[in-house]
């Protein structure tokens, strides 16, 4: 379960990638594997309390997946609330069965540096709460270090193009099942090398991202 807002939902949603990514890998993951987001535009992570204590208790789910305001984990009127948020839905979600799992959000186009905030913010955050942290914007930035021209932005400068998306999944198929996504045939209609490019670049931000860091 993805709960998030935009972020999350952006062309077509990560969970519609994350599933082609999966069915690549075996069609008969189509049958065995339930993908759903609890998604509300603009939303903080306490915005999304009532709805996804809810969601979360109306099935079996594995993994949850909390992501919140893109500046929720760094800004200093809203962090103080992400963290307690955090806590208490991580506590829900255990109590339900199910992982929590936090979302680490990208840096804009148009500031770059956001990247050294929210980093060490919510592998702080993890380390505090023992919850697993999926560095998306760790990726974002190793793809635009490395694959020069790519456009991982829509035009606002702050959401996901296709390609963010799909790095995003690609970030998520390979921390969350812990394989390598660089062979699978789905590229979400971009350039099938750029693909293989982005699903590589996943897969090395997951290796070089620690399940605790300081």
């Amino acid at each position: 379960l993805f709960a998030g807002n935009s972020f999350t939902f952006y062309n077509n949603a990560i969970y519609t990638h994350l599933r082609k990514l999966l069915v690549a890998e075996d069609p008969a993951n189509r049958r065995t594997v339930f993908l759903k987001s609890f998604t509300l535009s603009g939303a903080r992570l306490s915005d999304l309390r009532a709805g996804l204590i809810q969601t979360v208790e109306s099935r079996d789910w594995d993994i949850v997946v909390l992501q919140g305001h893109s500046r929720e984990a760094i800004d200093p009127q809203m962090s103080p609330g992400f963290r307690q948020t955090a806590e208490e839905l991580a506590g829900l979600i255990r109590e339900n069965g199910a992982e929590p799992v936090l979302f680490m959000t990208w840096a804009y186009a148009d500031k770059p540096g956001m990247i050294a905030e929210l980093s060490p913010s919510f592998t702080r955050l993890g380390n505090e709460l023992g919850i697993r942290v999926v560095p998306v914007g760790l990726a974002f930035q190793r793809a635009l270090d490395q694959l020069p021209g790519v456009v991982l932005h829509d035009p606002d400068r702050i959401h996901p193009s296709t390609a963010g998306t799909y790095l995003a999944a690609a970030v998520f198929y390979s921390a969350l099942f812990g394989k390598s996504p660089v062979e699978l045939e789905y590229s979400a209609g971009l350039e099938p090398g750029l693909g293989r490019k982005l699903r590589t670049v996943a897969w090395q931000s997951v290796g070089a991202y620690p399940a605790r860091q300081e």
